[in-house]
């Protein structure tokens, strides 16, 4: 909530002024009162105002009227309006114009406190996501943030409450949607921004070696430990360590890391003297915790300590209409270096990237754009350019359905891209999912005109 906010209480009847001033003046608000839409005007042409409650009806001008021109001067200001039941309809034009609600006269204590706070609490919300969406801008730059849609409007409201607060966060959402990237922003906006942000794949690493990576080693501990070294716990002192794929860890695993966070503490592998750390835990995975914790997969008493706060990352299929300013970000991003000449794309083109799942998510449609700028002859990406989507099994062509090799080939080229974002371009975990060896993989991907480097490195 807003420290000590300003607000206009505007109503040309100065009784209704003194009543709406007696029922808000013990709330902590700072009260400025006009008897007109001119007076209105000039309070906000002297001082920082957050809400504005007018009357719908005045002399010379309306609520509606007031609340246009409040709006042209400053966007960010939050317009209610006080009707009789018999203007609720022009009510709802005010609200049109801009106005956040409306209250009906005569006004319940209750109700317009009630009103009032919510209204508020919106302009602090607005505010906040533009101050994070600048912090973001100067310490993130990446192209899994981009977005207008309600969903990443969400997912940035959530980072940046949560960025402030020093508990736990689980990061839930499928390979390629930026998990490890909104964990770098969640770093990045924290206090703990000047220490290091250490991140581990959990599912990367053999079970034998994770514990050792976590927690380190003293001289001597096993075979080939000719020197003493520290876990990622111990880089991560002050900082965060991200537990990436965290699902994927194995149930010993679990346990010490559930008996560190218990007790602030570690022990290298061949120590007896424990070691305290101060590390803020993030964590990420593609599987639903609760699932992994039902199936006996995940310890129940390791999920409640982590999830503190969970925040869910939208699949790109899901939020669409971000598409758009994604394809425009990677054209402006990679054109230069691949192919300077393209400066945009055709809206055909543009349509059928909006119309196509994208299982790999933000990667798949980056990767997508680089191809699509190789094969560009021209000054604009066309839809020859991006043929290689190929059909949707799930869209079938109006003239009827895929024949057989078609329909398996699709089939085959969306396994194999899911397997290779999920497992970040890693061959051999590719083919020990699938059942087959490193080389028929390869002559898949091959077959398929599929890249796996371009799966490399990426969060």
């Amino acid at each position: 909530m807003l420290e000590r906010p300003t607000l206009i209480l505007t109503d040309d009847d100065p009784g209704a002024l003194r009543l709406l001033s007696k029922f808000l003046e013990h709330r902590g608000y700072q009260l400025r009162l006009a008897q007109s839409a001119k007076e209105t005007l000039e309070i906000l042409e002297r001082e920082p105002v957050h809400l504005v409650l007018t009357d719908l009806m005045m002399p010379n001008t309306n609520g509606v009227e007031l609340t246009k021109e409040i709006k042209r001067r400053n966007p960010e200001i939050v317009v209610m309006i006080v009707t009789a039941f018999a203007s609720i309809e022009t009510a709802v034009q005010a609200m049109r114009a801009g106005a956040f609600d409306y209250i009906n006269k005569p006004v319940i204590p209750d109700e317009l406190n009630v009103k009032v706070t919510r209204a508020l609490e919106q302009f602090a919300l607005r505010q906040e996501v533009g101050v994070l969406k600048e912090r973001l801008a100067r310490s993130v730059r990446s192209p899994d943030l981009i977005g207008e849609s309600p969903q990443m409007q969400r997912v940035l409201q959530m980072m940046g409450l949560v960025a402030r607060r020093d508990v736990p966060v689980v990061m839930l959402g499928e390979s390629g949607t930026g998990k490890e990237l909104v964990a770098r922003a969640i770093h990045n906006l924290s206090p703990r921004s000047s220490h290091p942000f250490v991140p581990i794949n959990c599912a990367a690493v053999p079970e034998t070696l994770l514990e050792s990576e976590l927690f380190g080693y003293q001289k001597g501990a096993f075979t080939g430990a000719t020197n003493s070294r520290k876990g990622l716990f111990e880089e991560a002192h002050g900082g965060t360590l991200f537990l990436d794929e965290i699902a994927d860890a194995p149930l010993t695993i679990q346990m010490k890391l559930l008996r560190a966070l218990q007790d602030g503490q570690i022990r290298r592998l061949g120590s007896n003297t424990p070691a305290t750390f101060d590390v803020r835990i993030l964590v990420a995975t593609n599987r639903k915790l609760d699932q992994e914790v039902s199936g006996g997969r995940f310890r129940e008493d390791l999920y409640y300590r982590l999830s503190v706060v969970t925040i869910q990352i939208p699949p790109l299929r899901e939020r669409k209409e971000d598409i758009p300013l994604l394809i425009d970000h990677f054209i402006r991003s990679h054109a230069p270096t691949i192919n300077p000449s393209v400066k945009s794309i055709s809206p055909e083109a543009q349509h059928r990237l909006v119309q196509h799942d994208w299982p790999g998510n933000v990667r798949e449609l980056e990767n997508t754009i680089r191809r699509a700028l190789v094969l560009c002859r021209a000054d604009v990406i066309t839809p020859e350019d991006v043929v290689h989507l190929g059909p949707e099994v799930s869209q079938p062509k109006p003239d009827g359905p895929s024949d057989l090799s078609t329909a398996h080939a699709a089939f085959l080229r969306s396994y194999f891209l899911q397997a290779l974002e999920r497992r970040r371009g890693n061959i051999r975990q590719v083919a020990t999912d699938a059942g087959l060896s490193r080389k028929s993989v390869y002559e898949q991907l091959k077959k398929l005109d599929i890249d796996p480097s371009l799966f490399r490195g990426h969060a």
